[in-house]
């Protein structure tokens, strides 16, 4: 595999999975697309090796890429097309994946999610050759933006004739534990939902919204949780002192009066 491209790990944020870094996962994710989708799949995604401070990604491919914004529009339009007609694939069995029973195969939908997400990727070419940089937080979806009208339709279409293979999946081993691949056994896809289907319909539309609701949640507390301890340190305080400083405060009553029952004393021994 060949040097494609370097970035300055400084510059931007690793995205976290489970009890680690995503792109630690990364022969793992390589294994799913090469098993599942093939050889064309698995070289999407180059393969990044942090050294020093400097994240060097490695690609089947011997010369340096640039960046799909440093490139003519002419080239930007097609890769770009050859990008999102990938993703489009890729996000219907995403979604079968993040919707399953089974924990393994969400755990999958999930990871696989975070990795070919448009505001995360970062596409690189030479106009012939591409690849994708993920696992980073590279809020990119503007770069990465392409106006419908240049998708092609018929390249994004799902057939539905005939049953959809479900994609074998391996169990995903956090980096720290042994690496043991596994085999899960998959339930059937169910049948493709049909339009007519309201009750089908408002189900997935109202699992979708609690799912993104609890993503919403779950990001700002990750995101805020300082900010969040800092809040209630405050309350905390404010409360404390409140109660020291009330006037029905029996700590202070008592006290009170042990200083003046002090003061009396001194006040007749003088005398």
């Amino acid at each position: 595999m060949g040097l494609v491209y370097a970035i300055n790990a400084g510059e931007y944020v690793p995205i976290s999975f489970g009890d680690n870094y995503l792109y630690h996962q990364n022969d793992k994710i390589a294994s799913f697309l090469l098993k599942n989708y093939g050889q064309e799949y698995k070289q999407i995604l180059a393969k990044p090796v942090l050294s020093n401070g400097i994240v060097n990604w490695h690609a089947n491919y011997d010369m340096e890429l640039s960046r799909i914004g440093d490139l003519n529009q002419e080239t930007q339009v097609r890769i770009k097309k050859l990008y999102w007609e990938l993703k489009t694939r890729l996000d219907k069995d995403i979604d079968d994946l993040e919707y399953s029973s089974l924990p393994e195969k969400k755990k999958w939908g999930s990871m696989l999610r975070q990795v070919f997400d448009d505001e995360n990727n970062v596409i690189l070419s030479d106009g012939n050759f591409w690849c994708l940089l993920w696992g980073w937080k590279f809020k990119n979806k503007t770069e990465n933006y392409l106006p419908p009208e240049f998708l092609n339709p018929d390249a994004i279409i799902i057939e539905t004739t005939e049953p959809e293979e479900t994609p074998e999946l391996e169990e995903i081993v956090e980096e720290h534990e042994p690496v043991s691949i596994q085999d899960v056994e998959i339930e059937e896809v169910q049948t493709p939902i049909d339009s007519g289907s309201n009750t089908t319909i408002s189900k997935v539309k109202r699992n979708n919204f609690w799912y993104k609701l609890k993503r919403f949640f779950r990001n700002f507390v990750y995101r805020y949780w300082g900010l969040l301890f800092f809040i209630l340190l405050v309350l905390f305080i404010f409360c404390l002192v409140q109660k020291c400083t009330s006037t029905n405060c029996p700590e202070i009553q008592e006290l009170n009066e042990q200083l003046d029952a002090l003061n009396e004393e001194i006040n007749n021994r003088c005398l």
